[in-house]
């Protein structure tokens, strides 16, 4: 005789709530399923579908830490009425995005308040091979259960490609049982495992910039940094906010499971022709004495940088020192990451595609005057037209040939109001001893895209004019 289930009552768990580190508990919703790093899975623990999973590949998860459960699942049965003689019943157990990567484990019954059925007996009916997703066990029960009576699987790895779902249906029968669809009087289910990254790389880009009264030789001194020094941004490499467990093991993940530092290549692009390039703490504080272990190991064309990604663990600014002889280039910055695995033959963290580290860029625009004169049949003008819409402070400085003597004018330095054009007389600008022509350099306080630069001349004997015009 088989006995009699009446209809389900309210599906309250012995077991509580499902976490990510324990049962998941499939008559509740569950709302964080089991976390596992897809970094550590891979071909080294996989299982090879059979029956109707043949040609599919499942990554294996392992249950490694025996106190969590982190792989078993719940139910409750609720049930209601007495049970005498020899009852049967039938659970079936389905696997979806998922195989038994190992025999399928024991099925047991709880009653209410935690006593186990002295008389109960589970028996592995059908199913349950390895490759499979589905199983079928059969129960001889001699004592009344309770509505709160619960069932519980045990699963000593699991074979998925992420996101499984497992669903246990009590049956009164076994034809009923062994329906594809057929009618069950209690059924749970849920998604109880994940694959999300364990590892997480994180970028703050920052801009440098480089002075303009230097001739671009220093960068704007911010403390704790000088003038030779300039800081881009940093590169962090940590566990994600998640928790997860390592797909070989089951044991908590840890960054070296991610990835291995000691062979992972972090590549700096941009232009690095001057100074010297490496990775340091915030501030770049040890310039005075560089280990050569955090230097960039630079191209021949001083494009691009590598260093092994160990150096970030403590080390997470890229950090230049300038010589202060030639001008720092205006340039953006790149960093990768060329991840190397933590376990053999896992997948290993995603690697970071070309991002944004940083940019030096120019606090002011040069032009260099070729000529300037004073030449009194002459009358020569300077005019800087300010499209932007901020004022500009400009400077000129003076390359004479040999035997000339310049001395800075009334108008060598000044303000450029924002949308105007300034016009400066050469004699303003300069006096000249020796000789009336010289070279001259004039720098403006702003981007260079925003301002005007053009010379006229004029012959003041014909009215003969000549203009150059610089930008």
């Amino acid at each position: 005789m088989l006995k009699k289930i009446v209809t389900t009552v309210g599906l309250v768990s012995v077991f509580g709530a499902s976490t990510a580190y324990g049962v998941s508990n499939l008559s509740l919703p569950i709302t964080a399923p089991g976390a596992y790093a897809s970094e550590t899975i891979g071909a080294v623990n996989a299982t090879a579908g059979t029956g109707a999973n043949l040609g599919t590949t499942f990554f294996d998860i392992e249950d490694g830490v025996a106190a969590t459960a982190d792989l078993d699942v719940v139910m409750t049965t609720g049930f209601v009425g007495a049970t005498t003689g020899t009852n049967d019943y039938y659970v079936k157990v389905e696997l979806s995005n998922a195989a038994y990567a190992s025999a399928a484990g024991t099925m047991s019954i709880t009653n209410s308040g935690g006593a186990g059925l002295t008389d109960a007996t589970s028996v592995l009916f059908s199913g349950g091979l390895v490759g499979s997703s589905s199983a079928i066990y059969q129960f001889d029960i001699s004592e009344p259960l309770t509505a709160t009576a619960t069932l519980t699987n045990l699963f000593a790895d699991l074979g998925t490609n992420g996101n499984p779902t497992i669903k246990m249906s009590i049956f009164e029968t076994l034809t009923e049982a062994n329906k594809a669809a057929g009618t069950a009087v209690s059924t749970a289910s849920g998604q109880t495992h994940k694959f999300i990254p364990g590892l997480a790389t994180t970028i703050t880009a920052a801009t440098e910039t480089a002075e303009v009264s230097t001739d671009f030789k220093k960068y704007i001194t911010t403390s704790p940094l000088t003038g030779l020094i300039g800081q881009l941004g940093s590169t962090v490499i940590a566990l994600s906010t998640t928790a997860t467990f390592a797909g070989q093991t089951g044991a908590v993940s840890a960054v070296t499971d991610h990835h291995t530092a000691a062979t992972s290549v972090v590549t700096v692009a941009g232009d690095l022709s001057n100074g010297v390039w490496w990775l340091a703490a915030s501030g770049c504080a040890n310039a005075g004495a560089i280990p050569a272990t955090q230097k960039f190991v630079l191209n021949a064309a001083k494009t691009s940088g590598t260093i092994k990604s160990t150096k970030l663990a403590s080390a997470a600014a890229v950090c230049n020192l300038t010589g202060g002889v030639a001008a720092i280039p205006s340039s953006a910055y790149t960093i990768a990451i060329n991840y190397t695995p933590g376990l053999a033959n896992t997948a290993g963290a995603t690697d970071v595609a070309a991002t944004g580290i940083g940019s030096v860029i120019r606090n002011g625009t040069t032009n260099q005057i070729n000529y300037l004169t004073t030449f009194a049949d002459y009358n020569q003008r300077v005019y800087i037209g300010n499209r932007g819409t901020v004022d500009a402070t400009y400077s000129f400085t003076f390359n004479s040939e040999s035997g000339v003597t310049a001395t800075a004018g009334t108008a060598a330095t000044g303000t450029s109001k924002a949308g105007t054009v300034l016009a400066l007389k050469a004699a303003d600008i300069v006096t000249l001893t020796g000789k009336t022509r010289t070279a001259a350099t004039l720098k403006i306080v702003g981007a260079s895209s925003k301002f005007d630069i053009s010379t006229q001349q004029v012959n003041l004997s014909n009215g003969a004019t000549d203009t150059i015009v610089y930008r």
